[in-house]
This record gives structure tokens, sequence and C-alpha cells, in this order.
């Protein structure tokens, strides 16, 4: 999966949010999973969606939270607490907790943004500001953000590489 875009969007009345066309097309539900998990975002007032079986492989595989230091553990239990299953009904809309929306401080008017493997959704304004500052930097940064993507990339690589037994 490959989530790439901007779609500005309308949370109803009832909190359902209305997943794309765009974006469900490009969601591989045999492989990922039809439903999302949504957590606290990566940014200060955003919500991220994770597919359900491509969260439940990243975040399960090879951690085990009991060797993790105290501050890293309450994290963990944090975020866990926060995150929550959900389902679209048949039109493809998601009924967003009320009390995420009002921890993220999300309104009705928002926009869903594909992040890689992830959706973000922001609240309209702050992704409009968001997106300004982007512009306005987006060549002095892309350079040193390809470099470190090329360095994490190679460090993934290195780490995938089976280490020989003594």
């Amino acid at each position: 999966m490959f989530f790439a875009g901007t779609f500005p969007l309308t949370i109803d009345a009832k909190n359902r949010l209305s997943i794309p066309f765009q974006v469900r097309d490009k969601m591989m539900s045999e492989s990922d999973g039809r439903s999302f998990y949504v957590v606290p975002g990566r940014r200060p007032g955003t919500l991220m969606l994770y597919q359900n079986k491509y969260f439940e492989t990243t975040r399960g595989s090879g951690r085990s939270i009991d060797r993790a230091s105290a501050a890293t553990y309450e994290w963990v239990q944090f975020e866990y607490s926060q995150c929550t299953l959900i389902d679209p009904d048949n039109q493809g809309r998601l009924l967003i907790p009320e009390r995420l929306l009002k921890r993220a401080k999300l309104d009705r008017e928002v926009v869903l943004m594909g992040v890689q493997d992830h959706l973000e959704l922001w609240d309209r304004q702050a992704y409009e500001q968001f997106e300004e500052a982007g512009w306005q930097g987006y060549a002095e940064n892309r350079e040193p953000a390809m470099r470190e993507l090329r360095e994490l990339d190679e460090q993934a690589a290195v780490a995938a590489v089976p280490q020989p037994t003594a």
C-alpha cells in the first residue's frame, strides 16, 4: 500500500468520515486489511489511520515491551489505550470516536492526507498553514530529507541481513 495526496473533507454530525474512492481504490484489503486503527498523530492536533493488518504486523513484529524502559512502556500504554479499531460502513465511512476528535482538536472541516504507509487527519486550517510553510521551504529542505531517507533505507537493509551465528 502506498498513500499519497490531499483530500479536503467534512466530518458529518455523527462523526463519520468518508474515505475518498481514490484512497479506497488503493487499499489492498487482503494483505493490509479493510479496517483502520486510529491513533494520535506524530504532530499534535492530528490523527493517524493505519490499515489494520499492516498496523498489527508492523507494530507487533519483533517488539517486546517487557524489556522496554519505564518511559517507553508508559508511552506504549498510552498510545494503545488511545488506539481504536474502526470498521468502515457500506459507504466507506469511518465513525471517528468523539474523544479522539476532541483530544486532537479536530472539528468538521478536515484534510485527509496520504503519508506513504498511513493516512493523517488534520484540521483544515492547520493543514493550510503547514502546506504554505512546506512550499516556502520545499527546495532547500528536499535534499537533506532525501539524504536522510536514503541513509535510513541503508540502515534498514543492513539490519535485515542475517547475522552469522557463532
